[in-house]
């Protein structure tokens, strides 16, 4: 119980620092910063449904309920089109800005979605909308 109290402050101090930092930040930070905070979250569900970590169902909702903010901020935030050196933007995120805002829309629906009850739900769930990560990371991000 602990941990997964300590998980859920981590998370929150993630989300709120996040949030704050974004709200302040344009371009490439800022979409860099949203990303890393969308794969920080997304990886407290994964451990859970991995049961790398324990499984705690209020932890479990409330990092479903960081992930759809960020999600919903996506568009948002991908607005300005900075793209420095050592961004892994491509510029087709802005050629194609409507299949691009679709791709994020169709995140949040799957997060929203998302079953948090149990661990099992969670790796049920988590598989598509890793997916729709793909789907987007595919059209619209450099290939590493």
């Amino acid at each position: 119980m602990l941990k997964g109290l300590v998980s859920l402050s981590l998370s929150l101090v993630f989300l709120s620092s996040g949030t704050i930092v974004l709200a302040a930040e344009s371009g490439y930070v800022a979409r860099s910063n949203l990303m890393q905070n969308i794969r920080s979250e997304f990886s407290v569900l994964a451990r859970m449904a991995q049961e790398k970590i324990q499984f705690d169902e209020s932890l479990a909702e409330s990092t479903r309920l960081n992930l759809l903010n960020l999600a919903a901020s996506a568009p948002t935030i991908f607005e300005d089109n900075e793209l420095p050196i050592n961004s892994e933007a491509l510029p087709a995120i802005w050629e194609n800005w409507e299949d691009f805002v679709e791709k994020a829309d169709d995140f949040a629906f799957m997060i929203e979605g998302l079953e948090t009850s149990s661990a099992d739900t969670l790796a049920a769930g988590l598989g598509n909308i890793g997916q729709s990560c793909g789907s987007c990371h595919k059209a619209y991000r450099i290939k590493k």
